[in-house]
């Protein structure tokens, strides 16, 4: 564990300790939010909640993103990804974070909720300024409230008759009276997949050999969207409040302390990953903690990873290599980890 002296809260970087806290949410409360900065703490919402009040948040946003219930959606995500993937073949050098994550990632969402065309090319700027908030005090925090704010503003727009698409997501929770929702997918729900399939893209443009075992055997897709997730975990941290005086791993945390939840550690903690920054698309992953664990599993879990596999199989289809043509740029977020640019060369088996 680590003392931050600067936000006063405890840092633990190490899996098991990280994974332990997530399983225990009555010692561990988000209730009291998962930020750095208690000022930045916004209000009750599926990721700001204990149980009872949790599940009243959580219940319908699962039952629309349960695998079942995605099923009949597969067919177009699919489509929609055959698409991207075509556009970005004919483009032939494109920016695989402007060109390809974040629109497709945008689309896909947008769809399934039900916003207006002409209302989409604000989100993701918007939710990825939003993530700001969990981070210290300062000026990208302050950015990121407003964004916050937007994002939520945003989301009663909802209520204005015929704003949303008939047929989408965002109808089913207005009609439950849970329009603010409808920011678990335009917020989260939209940049962090962003940020793991721009990853995606730069891990195999640096690692071919990577890229040639997914093509020739598609059943490491899912696995290889694992290993992603766990070397570049898009949320990189949560808090949690301690509610109770508690040991762990034979230090005392007395009740009101702030604890930080380092996933991107204890993704690469050689304790629980051996070899742990090596990327290799066979390996067992599936312990990572970027979906979180226990009661706050990303709820969007299952159409994150349905979003990955239909581009990703798409890609392998019809993409031969990826050739970085300049230098990667990352993003800088108080939160969020990923490229911000990852230019590629896409050639194909006839090129």
């Amino acid at each position: 564990m680590v003392w931050l002296e600067r936000p006063g809260i405890v840092a633990l970087p190490r899996y098991e300790q990280v994974h332990a806290v997530l399983a225990d949410w009555r010692r561990f409360s988000s209730a009291r939010g998962v930020g750095v900065e208690d000022r930045y703490n916004l209000g009750e919402s599926v990721i700001t909640s204990d149980p009872p009040t949790h599940s009243m948040y959580r219940k319908p946003l699962a039952e629309q993103l349960s695998a079942a219930a995605l099923a009949g959606d597969a067919p177009g995500i699919g489509a929609t990804a055959a698409r991207f993937a075509e556009a970005a073949v004919a483009a032939g050098t494109i920016d695989a974070f402007a060109d390809l994550a974040r629109p497709y990632s945008l689309q896909v969402v947008a769809d399934l909720i039900g916003i207006p065309e002409a209302d989409r090319p604000a989100y993701p700027e918007l939710a990825e300024r939003a993530f700001n908030v969990f981070g210290p005090a300062g000026d990208r925090g302050d950015d990121g409230m407003a964004a916050a704010a937007d994002l939520l503003t945003r989301s009663f727009k909802v209520l204005e008759p015929g704003w949303l698409i008939p047929g989408g997501r965002g109808e089913d929770l207005v009609r439950r009276g849970l329009p603010l929702g409808i920011t678990s997918y335009t917020w989260p729900g939209i940049d962090t997949t962003v940020n793991a399939l721009a990853s995606a893209v730069l891990l195999f443009a640096r690692h071919p050999d990577q890229w040639d075992a997914v093509r020739a055997r598609r059943s490491l897709i899912g696995p290889a969207f694992n290993e992603v997730l766990r070397l570049h975990a898009p949320v990189q941290f949560f808090t949690r409040f301690v509610t109770e005086d508690v040991d762990l791993a034979g230090f005392p945390l007395v009740a009101g302390t702030r604890v930080l939840l380092m996933y991107g550690s204890a993704n690469r903690d050689e304790r629980r990953f051996p070899d742990p920054d090596r990327f290799d698309v066979r390996r067992d992953a599936g312990g990572h903690l970027s979906f979180g664990r226990g009661i706050h599993l990303c709820v969007g879990l299952h159409l994150a990873r349905l979003e990955a596999s239909a581009l990703l199989e798409a890609l392998a289809d019809r993409v031969a290599r990826f050739d970085l043509t300049g230098e990667p740029r990352w993003l800088v977020n108080q939160t969020l980890h990923g490229p911000a640019s990852v230019p590629v060369q896409l050639t194909t088996e006839t090129t």
